[in-house]
């Protein structure tokens, strides 16, 4: 676990350093460049952690014996990433190459999002960690492709331009299918929650939450083999309600600092990603499974908490303000690391602790 907490201590304390003490351009870049050699390197040279790990070795191996036919044939649903392992396989790259380049894709959108939208970058790559959007990297791969791709249809979602985000939606629901049926999110995000619509949203769960298993059963001749499989693994059993506790303080949070957002367009898509955050992890208490829809919507908190803390910076730099400020930052930076040490406790798709590559070698004669 040393290396997970050593990362949360050097990368706060340099981004404080340099985008917080040292305000500047090119400050933000070197700090942020760092992060990204940091992350890829921690996910990329991991070694048998993540409950996927070896399904996803097994892919990459099988994927160098099977032709592109076979792919579209038995993965037409979500072809992109079994394609994308058949041409690294086909080329001789090793599955920890793969790795490699796989995260640096990952972590390069993940650093220029930050880059581009975030207030407060050192916040934003401490929220990254506590938050378990650097343990979903290196469980749920495929998912992780698809927040990429979810990260980079937001500025479209913000100014509303929805062919180039259908596009991105659709490509990344190519790798990992969970992102098309949020589609729906680009006319329910930017939408104003009325008393009206919350209660509609609140049947709606409800119901949907009552009535998931006979409704799957409905549909499940009708769509592919894995959704028949995920009903024998330990994913379709159901988690405690200690699970939605972070996404219910989550929402909590956003709900009452949501006048320090000035830009109405923003307040409203944080209020809601906030909120649909939350009713997306009640159903964890149905289907743990459920959770990964949960991941889109929240990867908004990394750029929506940096905006309320800077709210307080302001012009006003007297004492009062400046201590102000101090506990807005220390309150956010305490569900944070709440959030990491429930994680870790939990075991969080078992990616905790930490084990590399040289710790393989050094306990493996081969």
């Amino acid at each position: 676990m040393i290396i997970y907490y050593l990362t949360i201590l050097v990368l706060s304390g340099l981004g404080f350093l340099f985008t917080e003490k040292k305000k500047g351009v090119k400050n933000t870049i070197f700090y942020l460049t760092i992060v990204f050699f940091i992350f890829t390197a921690l996910s990329s040279f991991r070694y048998a952690i993540g409950f996927d790990y070896f399904s996803y070795r097994d892919i990459y191996v099988n994927m160098s014996v099977w032709t592109f036919g076979d792919i579209f044939h038995y993965c037409w649903y979500e072809p992109l990433f079994f394609i994308v392992c058949k041409l690294f396989s086909s080329i001789g790259c090793s599955f920890q190459i793969f790795l490699l380049v796989i995260n640096t894709f990952l972590f390069f959108i993940a650093v220029k999002f930050i880059y581009r939208y975030s207030k407060l970058p050192w916040m934003s790559v401490y929220l990254y960690i506590t938050l378990q959007f650097l343990a979903y990297n290196m469980n749920l791969i495929r998912q992780s492709i698809a927040v990429a791709f979810f990260l980079l249809a937001y500025p479209y979602l913000k100014n509303r331009k929805l062919l180039p985000f259908s596009i991105l939606f659709l490509i990344g629901g190519l790798f990992h299918n969970s992102l098309l049926f949020l589609f729906p999110f680009y006319f329910l995000l930017p939408k104003k929650t009325t008393k009206k619509l919350l209660g509609i949203l609140l049947v709606l769960v409800l119901l949907g939450y009552f009535l998931f298993d006979p409704v799957f059963s409905l549909l499940l001749p009708f769509l592919p083999e894995k959704y028949v499989l995920y009903q024998t693994k330990v994913f379709w059993n159901s988690n405690s309600f200690k699970y939605i506790v972070p996404s219910a303080t989550y929402c909590i949070l956003m709900y009452l600092f949501r006048n320090r957002i000035d830009d109405p367009k923003k307040k409203t898509i944080y209020l809601n990603s906030a909120l649909y955050t939350f009713l997306i992890s009640l159903f964890i208490t149905k289907h743990f499974i459920l959770e990964r829809f949960s991941i889109y919507p929240f990867a908004l908190s990394l750029i929506a908490i940096p905006e309320i803390i800077v709210s307080y910076q302001g012009k006003d730099h007297s004492k009062r303000n400046i201590l102000t400020y101090h506990r807005v930052v220390f309150l956010f930076l305490l569900f944070g690391g709440l959030y990491f040490l429930f994680s870790v406790n939990e075991g969080f798709h078992n990616v905790y602790p930490y084990v590399s590559l040289l710790d393989k070698s050094s306990s493996s004669p081969n």
